[in-house]
C-alpha cells in the first residue's frame, strides 16, 4: 500500500512538469505564485492548447524550447503552463479544473495567450505569439515589463 501511494504521488509530479515548453515549466498555479514570491519574479502564464492549436505549437518550437529563451526568462519569470489539449488523459482532474478556472478568472479568449502577472498573480501585460524566434520574444517580454512598473505608479 505504502508503495503504491510513492507510485503514484511520483507519476503525480512528473506529469505536473512534463511540458510542451520542456524543463522549467509548472502547471501548478498556486506553486509557481509562491515559488515567484520567494524569488521576486513574476509568472509567465502561457494558456495554450499543446495538440490542436496551431500557434501554440508554433510559439513553443520557435520560441519556448530554445535555449536563448530559457536564458532570457529565468531571471525575471516563474513559467506556467496551462494547458487545454484535446488528449485529456494528458492532463489530472485536477490540473484540468484548474486551468478552466483560471482560465474564466484571467478572460482568456484565444490561445495561445500569454499573460505576464506579479507573484499575487494580478496581471500587468498579455500577448501571444510573435515572430521573430527567442531572443526578439524575450525583448518583447521585457518591454511589457515596463507596465507592471507604469501599473504600480498608478497605484
Amino acid at each position: 500500500m505504502k508503495t503504491t501511494s510513492i507510485v503514484c504521488a511520483t507519476i503525480m509530479a512528473l506529469l505536473g512538469t512534463s511540458f510542451a515548453g520542456g524543463e522549467g515549466w509548472t502547471s501548478d498555479y498556486e506553486a509557481a505564485k509562491k515559488q515567484a514570491a520567494e524569488q521576486k519574479k513574476d509568472l509567465l502564464i502561457d494558456f495554450t492548447g499543446s495538440d490542436w492549436c496551431g500557434w501554440c505549437i508554433k510559439l513553443n518550437d520557435e520560441v519556448f524550447k530554445h535555449d536563448a529563451f530559457k536564458t532570457g526568462v529565468k531571471d525575471s519569470f516563474v513559467l506556467v503552463e496551462l494547458d487545454f489539449p484535446k488528449d485529456k488523459s494528458k492532463l489530472s482532474e485536477e490540473i484540468q479544473k484548474q486551468n478552466k478556472e483560471l482560465s474564466k478568472k484571467y478572460a482568456v479568449r484565444g490561445f495561445p495567450t500569454i499573460l505576464l502577472s506579479d507573484a499575487d498573480g494580478r496581471p500587468y501585460a498579455s500577448t501571444g505569439y510573435q515572430e521573430g524566434g527567442p531572443e526578439k520574444y524575450v525583448a518583447h517580454l521585457n518591454e511589457l515589463r515596463g507596465k507592471k512598473t507604469a501599473r504600480d505608479e498608478a497605484f
